[in-house]
């Protein structure tokens, strides 16, 4: 079926590990219909759209970046100069939109001036503080080693945020040239699917070490989000719990939501009716499955901090009451409509949205496979 995203007042795209999906609706958000697949064979991580040459970029884990021009009727793939296959994301600069980033395998970010026609690598990356902590590669059944979010700063033309997958949030102020991490105020461990104050041991034996490691993660950012109405303010779902920073990713401060409930992947911000910012995020438990490091396991909720992530209410209306999948790291994203939509994919294929701030959510597709990434591409 074809995409006709010119037909199209909305347009959500689903990343599969085969393929991807666009999701088309009016303005009204009442009822969608699905195009697709998209790319099959190819393990979509997430897309983006530029408005401005009406272009669809894809960051698959298989073969680099991939464009359309036309909907995604027809692809092209765009690898010149991207010496590393497993892209994550793609993120196309708000003010020069012909300035395409993106984020790839082994720490590495690449910089397209022609919209993404030609790649080089952003080496400045490579003298960013703690950069030799960051190692070659590690798994563990996790993401790895990867460059995996791109974030502007529309108040700051030349700020740009990523994060280093196990490393943290860095920030640069003049695209690229230098960078800063910034990690103050963010657990360095946590215990599986419990809390501890900011890591500050004493000396241990490498048996107590080992034995310590074995029963706590790595504190890890996740994902992070810019408040859509105050310059500075960005928020963070780490491994171990949502963050605040009122500084531009200075300092954070701890906004989780409970003990059982900071552990989680996606995170999206909106503006609340008030004027202030509503946190969405979806936590995915430790300890309660033998098959998976994280996931949910019976209702699925989403959680919403309204006030700056300062009084959270489980939303669970129109929601599944017994499942057994997550909710992952690119799989959550919001329109500019007013109210703003907020959507999210699942592992089990199905995907959800809300116009009435998660009060109530509305199954918008399901059957597409494993979801990698939900990003809002029109509308």
């Amino acid at each position: 079926m074809r995409a006709n995203s010119s037909d199209s007042t909305m347009q959500i795209g689903v990343s599969t590990v085969n393929g991807c999906y666009m999701l088309h609706a009016d303005a009204s958000r009442s009822q969608w219909h699905r195009t697709g697949p998209y790319l099959k064979g190819q393990s979509v991580n997430s897309m983006t759209y530029d408005l401005s040459s009406d272009t669809i970029y894809a960051a698959t884990h298989t073969d680099g970046v991939f464009i359309s021009r036309n909907g995604g009727d027809s692809w092209e793939r765009s690898t010149t100069g991207l010496h590393v296959k497993k892209v994550w994301t793609v993120a196309v600069d708000p003010i020069e939109p012909a300035t395409v980033y993106a984020g790839a395998h082994y720490g590495h970010l690449f910089r397209s001036n022609d919209y993404g026609a030609t790649w080089s690598e952003v080496v400045g990356l490579h003298k960013a503080p703690r950069r030799n902590e960051w190692g070659i590669d590690w798994g563990f059944g996790t993401v790895g080693l990867c460059i995996h979010t791109i974030k502007f700063d529309r108040s700051h033309p030349e700020r740009i945020y990523i994060i280093a997958s196990g490393n943290g949030v860095y920030r640069t102020d003049d695209r690229g040239e230098t960078w800063l991490s910034q990690r103050a105020g963010t657990m360095e461990e946590c215990p599986v699917g419990g809390i501890r104050q900011p890591w500050n041991k004493p000396e241990a034996t490498s048996e107590q070490i080992l034995a310590e490691h074995l029963t706590t993660v790595h504190s890890c950012a996740h994902k992070i989000s810019l408040s859509p109405s105050m310059p500075g303010v960005v928020y963070q779902q780490n491994h171990c719990g949502v963050y605040v920073s009122s500084d531009s990713g200075e300092k954070w401060v701890d906004r989780s939501s409970g003990k059982e409930t900071r552990h989680g992947f996606a995170i999206a911000t909106v503006k609340s009716p008030d004027g202030s910012d509503s946190v969405f995020t979806v936590p995915a438990y430790q300890g309660k499955c033998k098959e998976h490091n994280s996931c949910v396991i019976g209702s699925l909720e989403v959680f919403r901090g309204d006030k700056q992530g300062t009084e959270w209410r489980a939303l669970r209306s129109g929601l599944p009451k017994s499942v057994h999948n997550c909710v992952l790291r690119d799989s959550m994203t919001t329109d500019s409509s007013t109210p703003s939509g907020i959507y999210f994919g699942t592992t089990t294929g199905e995907v959800y949205g809300s116009i009435n701030f998660g009060e109530t959510w509305q199954l918008l597709t399901d059957g597409v496979g494993r979801i990698q990434g939900v990003d809002s591409l029109k509308g």
